[in-house]
């Protein structure tokens, strides 16, 4: 025996819970909470394949974290206000739409009392923090002979050169063959200058060679500069 329930067919008026779960999820503030949701997720995802351009790994350095939350704020500040000044213009005058109004003027006025403290300690803190200065380019004079300019085999001189710019304290090396790799372990004097002795080679046959010197600053700039040296028979 079915009862009168049972028999008793589908109305249109059951599926009103399903129906109120879509109005619900309509609404507008559900509608922000779920797209902040979903703006945080995919970030958060793009940080993890590596997709984000190091956004969130920047994050740690404060000039970056302070111009993204100045920039952040200034967004929703300004859209707030456009926001408003639409409604105003496009909305009906009633009473309600008056009260809705005031209750966004207020979350204006809010966001304008700590945008404007952002925007003001972000550019104080501009101001007010102390610039790098500017790395001059490292810059080697070309090798003097301080005796004549052609040398005996095994014969002894002296070579300078002055180095400027860069970063002090500064390191030389010298080569006496081409192509050859130099080693930065020699201190340059406080005034720039350097004097270093070389010694020509005493190999018979020998008609020239090429003298190499290489500084390197403090900040890892190098520079060399090359001098070819006749040899006397």
């Amino acid at each position: 025996m079915t009862s009168e329930n049972d028999a008793r067919p589908p109305t249109d008026k059951e599926p009103a819970e399903p129906r109120a779960v879509r109005v619900a999820l309509l609404d507008p503030v559900v509608v922000i909470a779920i797209m902040i949701l979903a703006g945080t997720f995919a970030l958060i995802g793009a940080a993890m394949l590596g997709k984000d351009s190091g956004v969130l790994a920047r994050m740690a350095d404060s000039r970056f974290a302070r111009g993204l939350i100045t920039y952040l704020f200034a967004v929703v500040t300004i859209g707030t206000a456009v926001v408003l000044v639409v409604s105003a213009l496009t909305s009906p005058a009633t009473k309600e739409e008056k009260e809705r109004f005031e209750r966004g003027r207020e979350v204006l006025s809010l966001l304008l009392g700590v945008f404007g403290t952002i925007v003001g300690f972000y550019f104080g803190s501009e101001l007010g923090s102390p610039t790098a200065p500017a790395t001059s380019t490292l810059q080697l004079t070309s090798p003097l002979l301080l005796s004549s300019a052609e040398l005996a085999p095994g014969q002894k001189t002296t070579i300078t050169a002055h180095v400027s710019g860069g970063t002090p304290p500064y390191q030389f090396g010298t080569s006496l063959e081409k192509d050859a790799p130099l080693e930065y372990s020699s201190a340059v004097a406080a005034d720039g200058w350097i004097a270093v002795e070389i010694a020509a080679p005493a190999s018979p046959g020998v008609k020239s060679f090429l003298v190499t010197l290489g500084v390197r600053d403090a900040a890892g700039q190098s520079t060399a500069q090359s001098r070819e040296v006749r040899v006397s028979p």
